[in-house]
């Protein structure tokens, strides 16, 4: 019966009817797109659809199906939700039409027609109702005072076109080409100043096409003449602001001060004697706040006048005036000796600014061994986790001004780019205490730190849930998916499941619809609670981790205005966009809608000037990017960066730009990464340095830093230049000097210009410098800290491009300038205690300021590290998971039941240990961070991870601890500790090694200090503090001689796992197997396990059974022959007593080995005592034995 049910159903599907439909991509038709269509029905997409006629693009579906268009990534090879750029909404296919045209960047912008193939007109009917002659007429109703009228929308660019004027309050204007569903708003003037707002003031939506539109108010009024007469000549208006303008006492009062009444029915007031270099802010209003006027109303903003993300009228005067302050009813104007350079919302862009920025990561570099890593004298580059980064703090100081980081958050894992809670600052590049140090180290030596911002889009608990969000006194927050773009993906990849369809946020507005970020969900942010979430979250990075700037990702991702919003509240020193656009009036466009807020990197100088050097054709140098349009100050100029680097579009393969696929590390490319660097370090702007350049190259950049900086170029600085066949000249004024940049074969690179001296020459190119002032070293000392190790080394560099410098220094706190007891450096020493370092460099009589550091010696904690934490109410078990110092098992670790009197969980390690790194987690997927533990510390969860907190450690028990607790032990002694924890005076701790009671018996005896043991030995113990005692503890030790034979490790993997891969590594951390995940495990024995020998001389190993695909086991150690079996249920991997190690090969008895004694101590393969009735193969005193 089944087999005739299914032959029915795969015959009536023979008879399904098909049918042809057409789409037209319209807008979408740009940057190589391409097109498929997906099937609800089947969830299937179809192959890349191809165009009939070079409009129509051709599909075959079944006619009742519903479908989506999709709109797909240039280079993707095959359909796929992963490579879509944009789609359209779930769409039912007319009965009656064939044809979709897409008319705008919604996902409802588009409509149907009918089509017939073969049809000469392109476009039959890209409007459900078109105006007969193909246009349309808008007519529009405005408020009296108007003095003219701009139409903006989607048929003329989204440009503000001059309407036709009727008479006082209408106007009309015929658009060729426009259609009923193109969207568009009106202006009573030539820019969004003057847009249209509801009759509340509230934004309007944008408008679809109606023959008769009605405006109800202006943003402001526009007046061409620049003076417009008050249409209420009985009105009154007020000036406000903050307390330093009007006084504490009138604050932004509504009625803070009158305004005078002239003649003209405009209103004046003038603000006398005002300070210099305070920034005030200002709005205008009618007596009330239901209506008033701010920034957007200023008539010919003065440089130095600038608004800030609450709409006020900010500004600061270069010296002590007055301020004049006139209103016309819509417009406001403002005159006063202001500062050069606008205070508020160009606080991230400084001016002249000579700062060097360094990238210091590339993909997945938190770890050894990244993809594409390159050797360098046998060293890979390395990873650059904030520990790693530590340690080359003063290398970084000495060179670089600013230094930008990956995402630090936590994340759904990797480089970060996922970000999923963006107040816990935990991540695979380290923990937040390490970041936080990394940071101030960082500003010892002057230099900044920029945090890569992720805000376009996020990662979550599922494709609607999402993680709280708390910033501590900037705000808690607690998203969902109303905050989340209605436009976002979650609303119609089938793939979400039951959160399809729950984003309800408001769109705000990305570039070419590029907001719709594939494979994340994207913020809403036009919705006022993502805003105040952003605002709260860069308020927080600044002031309690300590970051001074930031690096927007996908800032395409929505509009520009929100980036100035977030920066005027965060006040960070320095802001930049990644808008990847190559074309620089595109950048431009970008800049001028972030208020020119922020810096961008400059791909249209990449695209140009790198490709240019890259190519050979150095002409293209000549007035590149940013920089040839005079707009330098905004530009971050870069060669590689972590997506060009890694990324296959354009590598030198294909003959673009230096980068792709790893390119620019290959030997074969030196000159041109080196020319390519030599090009942005000598060009105004800020250079950014990409960090593996650096490592491989450093030598040279260095020296090409350095002669910048003697050189004094700024982000601003004047370039003369010239260029040709073969060549690119210029000459680039600095501060204190200037720069002789000459590239290319044709340029002259090899001769020394006249008045500057080399800074670095390569194959076909030369950087030359030149300064007005006298070199000064560059000092770089090893810089304050706490440590606990017995000894401290201290390093000390100096460069200069003129010569080596000779660095003087005292241990002895006294001034090397003038002491007695200063000493020349020479190599690297070590110091004891607490120590202060004070030292300079001198060239040629030059001196470097004084710099001095404190090393401050401090005592490992030496009684038992005890550590507590109050975990949340929900978590229903708690577990401590410990190692590198102590082991509680495999993971999760110890189930954590011991709590103290106040409820806190506590536990006590073996006073051996002195540092032990501990994860809290519930078993469930919730886990704190890494943990270093090497003091008595408490721990709280507040909702996402675990801050330090100040609790109670006297409230312990009073307990006894042995150090180590019993156990198998393989050395030829072992000693043994005990202390004790809760005491209230000194306690006297009584034991015993022959099994008896130590409370009576005869061989007991008191603990003074540490002993050892030798062979097996049973320990019994107690302590006595007052009337107070604790129970005896009983701990075996057990001596069993190490394995001789090669260790064999055996592991029985799951059904699931296609792929099962073996990973090891050595104490000094060297991997055995290869890379991570190791080596691919596919040696078995007769029973089907996987298993593999370890060399001979290994007598213990770390390993970890993974599938690549991120299941693995936890860190298993290895000192004898083991079999491991992997425990679906709890997903871990659990040794198995049943599995012997004798079907690996065929084992003898060892030949040297003495005679087996069956009645001393025998052991299986896992290490379990036998008896002697046991038969295969046995281990005594460290041999193999067959019975």
């Amino acid at each position: 019966m089944k087999r005739f049910t299914l032959f029915l159903f795969l015959l009536s599907s023979l008879f399904l009817s098909a049918k042809t439909i057409y789409l037209v991509p319209g807008p979408w038709n740009v940057d190589g797109a391409k097109f498929s269509v997906y099937s609800i029905k089947t969830n299937t997409f179809s192959e890349f659809l191809m165009a009939s006629d070079g409009t129509h693009y051709e599909a075959t579906v079944a006619d009742d199906t519903q479908v989506i268009f999709v709109r797909h990534d240039a280079s993707a090879t095959t359909p796929s939700w992963d490579n879509k750029w944009n789609q359209t909404a779930d769409l039912t296919i007319p009965t009656d039409k064939n044809c979709y045209t897409v008319t705008g960047w919604g996902t409802n912008d588009g409509s149907w027609s009918v089509y017939t193939s073969g049809s000469t007109d392109p476009n039959p009917n890209p409007n459900p109702n078109p105006d007969p002659d193909g246009k349309l007429v808008y007519s529009v109703t405005v408020p009296a005072g108007t003095n003219a009228c701009y139409i903006a929308g989607e048929m003329n660019g989204w440009s503000h076109a001059e309407m036709n004027k009727v008479d006082d309050t209408h106007y009309t204007l015929e658009i060729v080409g426009a259609t009923q569903a193109m969207k568009y708003k009106y202006c009573s003037g030539p820019a969004w100043d003057y847009v249209e707002k509801t009759e509340n003031g509230d934004e309007l939506q944008d408008r679809t096409y109606s023959a008769n539109d009605v405006v109800a108010k202006w943003l402001a009024v526009y007046d061409p003449n620049g003076t417009t007469p008050n249409p209420n000549p009985n009105a009154a208006y007020y000036v406000t602001g903050s307390a330093e303008l009007v006084g504490a006492d009138k604050a932004w009062s509504a009625t803070a001060i009158k305004m005078t009444k002239n003649a003209d029915n405009t209103f004046s007031y003038t603000f006398e004697d005002l300070a210099a270099g305070t920034i005030y802010r200002m709005k205008i209003t009618n007596g009330t706040w239901d209506q008033n006027w701010g920034f957007s109303a200023v008539q010919n903003a003065p440089k130095g006048v600038a608004g800030d993300s609450d709409g006020n009228v900010v500004f600061k005067l270069a010296t002590k005036g007055n301020v004049d302050v006139a209103f016309n009813g819509a417009g406001i104007t403002v005159k006063g000796d202001f500062t050069d350079e606008k205070p508020i919302n160009a606080n991230s862009v400084p001016s002249e600014c000579e700062d060097v920025m360094l990238q210091a990561f590339y993909y997945d570099s938190y770890r050894d061994g990244a993809p594409g890593d390159v050797l360098i004298n046998g060293k890979q580059l390395g990873n650059t986790k904030w520990n790693v980064l530590l340690a080359q703090s003063g290398e970084i100081g000495t060179y670089f001004d600013l230094v930008w980081l990956p995402p630090s958050g936590k994340s759904e894992g990797g480089t970060g780019y996922h970000q999923t809670v963006y107040s816990n600052q935990n991540s695979d590049w380290g923990s937040q205490k390490e970041l936080i140090e990394f940071i101030n180290r960082m500003h010892a030596v002057n230099t900044k730190v920029v945090a890569d911002i992720v805000i376009n889009h996020a990662g979550g608990k599922s494709w609607c849930e999402f993680f709280p969000q708390n910033f501590g006194e900037y705000g808690t927050f607690e998203p969902d998916a109303s905050w989340i773009a209605q436009s976002d993906e979650v609303n119609f990849n089938p793939e979400a499941g039951d959160c399809k369809g729950k984003a309800t946020g408001p769109e705000d507005g990305g570039y070419n619809m590029q907001d719709n970020y594939a494979s994340a969900r994207d913020w809403a942010h036009a919705k006022p609670e993502v805003q105040e979430m952003m605002k709260a979250y860069l308020k927080w990075m600044k002031e309690v981790i300590g970051f001074d700037g930031w690096r927007y990702d996908y800032a395409q991702g929505f509009k520009g205005k929100y980036i100035d919003m977030y920066n005027s509240a965060a006040a960070n020193y320095f802001s930049v966009v990644e808008f990847w656009n190559g074309d620089m009036n595109n950048i431009k466009s970008y800049l001028n809608d972030v208020n020119w807020n922020t810096l961008a990197f400059d791909f249209s100088t990449k695209y140009s000037a790198i490709k240019g050097i890259a190519d050979g054709h150095y002409e293209q140098c000549k007035g590149s990017g940013l920089l040839g349009a005079g707009l330098s100050k905004y530009a971050v100029t870069f060669v590689d960066s972590h997506d060009t680097y890694f990324g296959c579009q354009g590598g030198r393969d294909n003959n673009d730009e230096i980068g792709g696929c790893g390119k620019s590390m290959e030997d074969y490319n030196k000159d041109r990464v080196l020319g390519a660097n030599a090009f942005i370090l000598s060009m105004p702007g800020v250079p950014c340095v990409f960090y593996p350049h650096w490592a491989k190259y450093k030598d040279a950049i260095g020296k090409m830093v350095l002669a910048r900086k003697a050189a004094g170029v700024h982000s601003e600085s004047q370039v003369s230049d010239e260029a040709g066949n073969g060549y690119y000249k210029s000459t680039i004024t600095g501060h204190h000097g200037s720069i002789r940049l000459l590239l290319g074969p044709n340029s002259g690179f090899e001769s020394t210009p006249q008045g500057y001296k080399l800074a670095y020459k390569g194959g076909n190119f030369a950087m030359y410098y030149n300064t007005t002032e006298s070199e000064v070293p560059v000092l770089s000392i090893t810089p304050s800290t706490i440590y606990k190790t017995e000894s401290h080394t201290v390093e000390m560099s100096a460069v200069a491009l003129s010569g080596t410098p000779t660095i003087y220094y005292t241990v002895d706190g006294t001034d090397p300038t003038t002491s007695a007891t200063k000493k020349t450096y020479t190599a690297a020493f070590t110091i004891t205690g607490t120590v202060t370092v004070k030292a300079y460099a001198e060239l040629n009589g030059v001196k470097t300021a004084l710099q001095e550091a404190t090393y401050t010696y401090q005592e490992p904690q030496q009684t038992p590290l005890t550590v507590k934490f109050m975990p949340p109410a929900t978590w229903e078990k708690v577990y401590l998971y410990a190692w590198n110092g102590a082991n509680l098992g495999a993971w999760p670790g110890m189930e954590w039941t011991t709590q103290d009197a106040e409820g806190w969980l506590y536990h006590v390690f073996p006073g051996d240990v002195r540092e032990v790194s501990i994860i809290f987690t519930n078993g469930a997927g919730e886990q704190s961070s890494d943990i270093l533990l090497d003091q008595d510390a408490c721990y709280e969860w507040n909702g996402m991870e675990v801050l330090s907190q100040n609790c109670s450690l006297s409230d312990i028990p009073f307990s006894l601890i042995v150090s180590p607790e019993g156990q198998k032990y393989k050395t030829e002694s072992l000693t043994i500790s005990m202390t004790t924890v809760g005491e209230k005076s000194t306690p006297t701790i009584y034991y015993t090694l022959d099994n008896s009671d130590p409370k009576t018996s005869s061989t007991k005896q008191t603990y003074t200090v540490p002993f050892t043991i030798q062979g097996n030995k049973t320990l019994k113990a107690y302590a006595v503090d007052g009337n107070k005692e604790t129970e005896v503890q009983t701990h075996t030790y057990t001596y069993q001689a190490p394995q001789k034979t090669a260790l064999v490790v055996k592991f029985m993997p799951p059904a699931s796992w296609t792929t099962v891969y073996l990973y090891a590594w050595d104490k000094s951390t060297t991997p055995l197997m290869g890379e991570w995940p190791g080596t691919e495990w596919t040696t078995k024995d007769e029973n089907d396990w996987l298993y593999h020998t370890f060399p001979e001389e290994m007598r213990e190993v770390n390993v970890i059974f993974n599938n690549g695909e991120g299941v693995q086991t936890a860190d298993l150690y290895v000192d004898e022959d083991v079999c491991y079996v992997w425990n679906e249920d709890e997903q871990k991997a659990e040794i198995d007593p049943e599995c012997s190690g004798s079907d690996v090969e065929n084992i003898e008895t060892e030949k040297d080995a003495p005679a087996l004694d069956i009645n001393q101590p025998m052991y299986n393969v896992l290490g379990q005592p036998v008896t002697a009735d046991y038969h295969g193969v046995v281990i005594q005193n460290g041999y193999k034995y067959i019975r």
